[in-house]
């Protein structure tokens, strides 16, 4: 009797391990979600080069496309976010952030200007949130100034998917006058 206890108790001490590397073990695949962005530019040296026009701002629009597991997806969230940023009434320089750090840095060709403010004060050269339509499509519109040629536009995109989750990826654009 005492020794059946014991191979019943040992039987449920052995096989609450076993059940939960089992169960935890076996996992489905998730969905395939693709981000595709469409730039429209040229490709030079395998990057897309925008050349930024003889005015202070150049506006260019960059489509994208959400699909999941081949299908538009409607109503994804896709957020924006870009190195480069510029201040108003500011035409010698810009400003590049690493993402890092709150830090940020001035490039201007005149090293004797000083500026001062902070990340907040700075106008991004990215929209921020977009959401995609009934064909998985939508738009974000990036404005780098003339004083970034020869800089990279990094533009990091993420879509919040309901059900499935936040995916995410980068997009670099060359800069050149």
């Amino acid at each position: 009797m005492i020794n059946k206890r014991i191979m019943v108790f040992v039987k449920r001490i052995i096989s609450l391990p076993i059940l939960f590397l089992i169960g935890c073990g076996i996992t489905e695949p998730g969905p395939d979600v693709v981000i595709e962005p469409y730039c429209n530019m040229p490709v030079v040296d395998g990057m897309p080069t925008l050349t930024l026009k003889d005015t202070w701002q150049t506006i260019h629009m960059i489509d994208f496309e959400v699909t999941v597991d081949g299908e538009p997806e409607e109503y994804a969230s896709l957020s924006f976010e870009s190195n480069l940023f510029w201040q108003l009434n500011d035409t010698l320089g810009y400003f590049t952030h690493q993402w890092l750090t709150d830090e940020i840095e001035y490039n201007t060709y005149d090293t004797s200007y000083v500026i001062g403010g902070g990340l907040h004060d700075l106008v991004p050269t990215s929209n921020y949130r977009s959401l995609t339509d009934d064909e998985g499509k939508t738009r974000n519109a990036i404005a780098p100034v003339r004083t970034m040629a020869g800089d990279t536009l990094i533009l990091s995109y993420s879509a919040y998917i309901q059900g499935v989750g936040r995916h995410s990826g980068e997009l670099k654009i060359k800069l050149v006058r």
